[in-house]
């Protein structure tokens, strides 16, 4: 990406290079995907008129079908190594991730999600669920690892929930996270979220604004245990910038002091 770019345009250029990279074939593609850039940052009529296009171009389907099935097996391969059952998929989205982790072998799994944020589930069924309560309480689950996948940037207060973890006593997390970088800015986050929230598709997700480099997501998951980042700047299918992905060791002491 050109970093001399605005967030609009590097969006627009990162939306081009995963339609070619992810096999979503359009007519005019490079075009297409500037104009969708240009009327999400517009505002809200921009944005209804973006979700129009996606739709009648055939990209959103195509798009959806890749997020719910390609990204969620690149994730689930990575995150598969590292679980300690039972596993806990906190704010699991649509269950995609769950999944295809039950494909690779998870069996003793839970999920929590807010009611009414996502339309469909593909959570398996033997994978226990229960909506995410609003005092943040996870100790019913009695996890051993927490699966905190592409979450943490969406909540107003990611601090409130890091403490949910360290005071449900769960001693391993797996953090999925999108970075701040030279690359990707903080506007150009913010832009995506906006796209992916209210205009690929309408959740319940609220745009808050937690995003971070990667050294900051360190520094701040650090008040709660060792931190390892396993893999940096990954790309997965579906999505137009990279993850990064790591593991913390909840220390109890730690915790305590930071909750």
């Amino acid at each position: 990406m050109n970093r001399s770019m605005s967030a609009q345009d590097t969006f627009g250029c990162a939306l081009a290079e995963l339609w070619a990279r992810d096999g979503i074939v359009v007519d005019d593609s490079e075009a297409l995907a500037h104009r969708v850039a240009t009327l999400c940052a517009s505002g809200d009529d921009g944005v209804k008129a973006a979700s129009e296009l996606l739709t009648r171009s055939g990209v959103r389907a195509r798009w959806n079908e890749t997020l719910r099935h390609d990204r969620a097996i690149a994730l689930a391969s990575r995150i598969r190594p590292l679980v300690a059952e039972p596993l806990l998929d906190v704010l699991a989205g649509d269950g995609s991730i769950c999944h295809a982790l039950s494909a690779l072998g998870v069996s003793a799994m839970a999920a929590t999600e807010r009611c009414g944020d996502y339309e469909t589930s593909l959570l398996p069924s033997h994978v226990a669920f229960r909506p995410f309560a609003d005092d943040f309480d996870l100790s019913p689950f009695e996890a051993s690892t927490a699966l905190v996948s592409a979450v943490l940037h969406h909540e107003p207060d990611p601090v409130r929930l890091l403490c949910a973890l360290a005071q449900a006593a769960i001693p391993r997390w797996i953090v999925v996270e999108n970075c701040v970088t030279a690359a990707f800015s903080r506007p150009f986050h913010q832009l995506a979220d906006r796209f992916f929230n209210t205009c690929l598709n309408q959740f319940g997700i609220p745009c808050a604004d937690q995003h971070r480099t990667l050294n900051e997501w360190v520094d701040l998951l650090a008040g709660y245990g060792t931190v390892v980042v396993m893999e940096e700047d990954f790309v997965v299918p579906g999505i137009p910038f990279p993850y990064s992905l790591l593991v913390v060791d909840c220390d109890d002491r730690r915790a305590h002091q930071r909750c």
